[in-house]
């Protein structure tokens, strides 16, 4: 069940961030991976990490994952709004996986780097979640 409802839980996270019309206006594109030649700002998915959360009467997972946020302004400002937005649509949306009970999703921590490339200093934020799913009894 584990690498299964990772990939299920990060399709419907892509798909919510990417059909989202307030982040729509506001970014270039949601990607797993970005593109070379992709424009700022963006969001790409980050770190997964998945550990078993079995209760003794049902099969159960956490799944941390990271979002990221690039952004080339000149100010952390638009990577923090653009992560406050991102929590704001994952916390207004409850993420829908069929045939599974995602009990549980959560900001365990966020936070923003600069980032020194050879185009220049980039602002990277860093959301990361906890989801705990279990199979349907």
């Amino acid at each position: 069940m584990t690498a299964f409802i990772s990939h299920k839980l990060q399709e419907e996270i892509f798909s919510l961030l990417s059909t989202d019309t307030t982040l729509g206006l506001k970014l270039t594109g949601v990607y797993d991976q970005p593109p070379q030649n992709a424009q700022y700002p963006y969001i790409a998915m980050g770190d997964t990490s998945i550990q078993p959360a079995d209760l003794k009467d049902r099969a159960g997972t956490r799944v941390s994952f990271d979002i990221m946020i690039w952004s080339n302004e000149p100010s952390q400002m638009e990577a923090k709004e653009l992560m406050a937005d991102v929590n704001t649509v994952l916390h207004q949306n409850n993420p829908q996986l069929p045939g599974f009970d995602l009990t549980d999703i959560r900001l365990l921590s966020a936070g923003v780097v600069r980032q020194y490339t050879d185009i220049g200093g980039l602002y990277r934020g860093r959301l990361n979640y906890s989801a705990l799913i279990y199979g349907l009894v």
